[in-house]
């Protein structure tokens, strides 16, 4: 009975993606670029999608978003909807905000968004998405990154990091020769950490859960967890 009700499961999942890349043909792109000049923090709040963001070399932001209909079986936004997304951006005491707009009766959680964005390494990247993947490489001036329900990708070279997910997997690499304090949670979930080849066995207590704390002295902190999945961080200094 089990594997006949797996089998419709699955020809149940390769229909709904059949719909879903039928829809994609119907995209569009939102582009801008902003001055990296008096920015210290980029923030990027998402929906449901995904968020990929890279450093670059120069001092330049710059934004590209891939919208498109999440609608399923049963209809949804068509071209004009999209049309009516913008691009929203505010820049206030060093922090440069980005996000969607979405017109007045247009349900953001029918919309999928995937962001490509490059900023310059020694900025800090602040990331939040409802339902999908963030994945995060180079940045210098530290992470703060956070999924409802999905994955959190993070390979740095420093600084510190912050990321949870609510519900999926948090892996983190860095390369920082300044490792300070660690903390890392699952309440649901394994945690794992190695720390320049070394593996630390992490804390179990009566749930299904695990947790580790290690103090270092050093200046980059951070801190790892998920409420149900795997938060894993491997520092390796070279």
């Amino acid at each position: 009975m089990m594997p006949k009700i797996l089998k419709l499961l699955a020809g149940f999942i390769i229909a709904m993606m059949s719909v879903t890349t039928a829809n994609a043909a119907d995209t569009r792109e939102i582009g801008d670029s902003f001055s990296a000049d008096g920015i210290d923090v980029v923030s990027i709040n998402a929906g449901v999608g995904s968020v990929e963001l890279i450093a670059g070399g120069g001092d330049e932001i710059t934004v590209l978003v891939s919208i498109e209909p999440d609608d399923g079986w049963f209809g949804g936004p068509d071209r004009e909807d999209l049309e009516k997304i913008t691009l929203k951006s505010a820049s206030k005491k060093g922090k440069l905000s980005l996000g969607l707009d979405f017109p007045r009766g247009l349900d953001e959680d029918d919309i999928e968004e995937h962001w490509e964005i490059e900023i310059p390494a020694r900025l800090q990247a602040k990331v939040r998405i409802g339902v999908g993947r963030i994945s995060i490489e180079g940045v210098a001036g530290g992470v703060n990154a956070h999924a409802g329900v999905g994955e959190v990708r993070i390979d740095v070279p420093g600084g510190d990091v912050r990321a949870h997910a609510s519900v999926g997997d948090v892996r983190v690499k860095s390369a920082t020769k300044s490792a300070g304090n660690i903390e890392m949670d699952a309440d649901v979930g394994n945690v794992s950490l190695k720390l320049n080849g070394k593996n630390y066995q992490a804390e179990r207590g009566w749930g299904p859960g695990a947790s580790l704390e290690l103090e270092g002295s050093g200046t980059d902190e951070f801190d790892i967890s998920a409420d149900v999945g795997n938060a894993q961080l491997t520092i390796s200094s070279g």
